[in-house]
């Protein structure tokens, strides 16, 4: 059990210091770049260091990888369109809905029982979300911005089970081949919507999206599936809208509404329901 509690907090801190920034991070980087053109270089290029680092190209082709793909895609693209609309925190915040979603569908993907205090905590988070989410529902434009991310919360459940499914697959493998497919999908998308315009912001923020919220995240999303059941790894990560949302408070100097701090605190209760004996 020690061992287990050691390697999720492996996983997951360095998980939840790199994606608290992502938000942000991707945000900027829409002033330079049409949403999906940003995700689509952010995942060809990771996917080309991660085969480079493999130091083969072995791109794994079935079923399972093919929804897997698709489904990475629609994440990336609805996060990216809804995150015009909503702000870094907001859009953190939204997103992780996902634990509702992912749930019920690892037990139709894979079959996997959560016991009744999984649920219990997936449901009190999920209650601090929309509590959270009140004050957005003033602004029609960020109501868009919040369908189109709870979207994206949706397919990031999806995949994420796929990921628990095709657990015995070669890692490395798997997340290469998973973003190859994603990035075309993702170009094919934006020719609809091209913009790219060269800036140092820019590079940077590729830069970040590619690597750190490209190649480790992915890898150590992939990872904590392999060790953790779904109910257990995804409400852990209510973590991450609450560092998210806390970082913006130090760079706007603007504290969150009364809800959204009573939003955030039911979320971090809903952890500690989720993994409680």
């Amino acid at each position: 059990m020690k061992l287990r509690l050691s390697e999720t907090l492996t996983y997951i801190i360095p998980y939840i210091l790199i994606t608290t920034f992502q938000y942000h991070i991707a945000k900027d980087g829409l002033n330079y770049s049409s949403p999906l053109v940003l995700m689509g270089l952010r995942y060809l290029i990771a996917s080309v260091i991660l085969f480079g680092i493999s130091r083969r190209f072995s791109p794994i082709i079935n079923k399972d990888m093919i929804i897997l793909s698709v489904c990475t895609c629609a994440s990336a693209g609805l996060w990216a369109l809804g995150l015009q609309y909503v702000s870094p925190a907001e859009s953190a915040v939204i997103s992780y809905t996902m634990p509702l979603f992912a749930i019920p569908l690892s037990i139709v993907i894979v079959g996997e029982k959560t016991a009744r205090r999984g649920w219990c905590g997936a449901i009190v988070g999920f209650v601090g979300v929309m509590i959270y989410a009140i004050p957005l529902s003033r602004d029609n434009s960020t109501i868009i911005g919040g369908i189109l991310t709870l979207g994206n919360a949706v397919f990031w459940a999806a995949y994420t089970v796929y990921y628990r499914k095709i657990r015995n697959q070669d890692r490395m493998m798997t997340i290469a081949t998973q973003l190859l497919f994603a990035s075309g999908f993702l170009f094919l998308g934006a020719t609809m919507n091209y913009k790219l315009e060269y800036s140092s912001n820019l590079v940077f923020d590729v830069v970040y999206l590619s690597i750190l919220n490209g190649v480790a995240q992915f890898y150590l999303w992939n990872g904590l599936a392999r060790i953790q059941k779904i109910s257990k790894m995804a409400t852990l990560i209510y973590l991450v809208p609450a560092t998210a949302t806390l970082f913006d408070i130090v760079e706007t100097q603007m504290l969150p509404s009364f809800l959204s701090i009573v939003g955030m605190c039911i979320m971090i209760f809903g952890i500690y329901l989720s993994r409680s004996r």
